[in-house]
C-alpha cells in the first residue's frame, strides 16, 4: 500500500496544474482554425503543382490526410510531399526569428520569403492581410529547393484568394 501512495505522489509531481499557453510561435493555445488546411491542399491543387514524379505523388497522397491545430487558430496539413500550414504563428514571431537565409519573394501577398531547407524542403512564408501560411514542398532527389520555387509560388498563388 504505501509503494502505490508514494508511485501516485511521484506521478503526481510530474503532472502538468493546468495549460501553459503555447508562446513559442507567437500564440496561445490552439482554438478552431479559422481556415482547414486539409480542405484547401486538395488533391487538384497537389496534382496542379506538384514538383514529385507521378510515382512519388501516388505514393505520398492520402485520400484522408490529417489536419492538426496549431498556434491560437491555425491549422495544419500534409499531403502528396507538401505541408500547408494557415496562421500557425503570428507574422511578428516570423519578423522577430527569421533568418537571412530567408529572401525576399515580391508579386505575391503583402510580404513572400522563401528559402531551402537542408535540400530537402523548399519553404515559402507568405503574409496576406492578417492571416500567415507556409508552404512546405519535398525537394525531389534530381531537383534543387530553388528549381521547384516556382512550384510553391504558383500553388500560393492558388491558396491567396482562399483566404480572404
Amino acid at each position: 500500500m504505501n509503494q502505490i501512495v508514494t508511485l501516485l505522489l511521484v506521478m503526481a509531481s510530474f503532472a502538468p496544474f493546468g495549460s501553459a499557453p503555447q508562446s513559442g510561435r507567437g500564440a496561445a493555445a490552439a482554438s478552431t482554425p479559422a481556415f482547414h488546411a486539409c480542405s484547401i491542399l486538395t488533391k487538384e491543387l497537389l496534382t496542379q503543382h506538384t514538383p514529385l514524379s507521378k510515382r512519388a505523388f501516388d505514393l505520398s497522397f492520402n485520400p484522408s490526410a490529417h489536419e492538426d491545430a496549431v498556434g491560437k487558430s491555425g491549422s495544419e496539413c500534409t499531403n502528396g510531399g507538401v505541408t500547408l500550414t494557415i496562421d500557425g504563428f503570428t507574422a511578428e514571431y516570423f519578423e522577430k526569428t527569421r533568418t537571412k537565409e530567408w529572401k525576399a519573394v515580391s508579386g505575391i501577398g503583402d510580404t513572400a520569403y522563401f528559402r531551402d531547407n537542408g535540400g530537402r524542403f523548399a519553404e515559402l512564408y507568405i503574409r496576406t492581410g492578417s492571416h500567415v501560411f507556409t508552404i512546405q514542398m519535398d525537394v525531389p532527389m534530381d531537383r534543387t529547393s530553388e528549381s521547384i520555387q516556382p512550384n510553391a509560388i504558383a500553388m500560393a498563388k492558388e491558396i491567396l484568394p482562399k483566404l480572404k
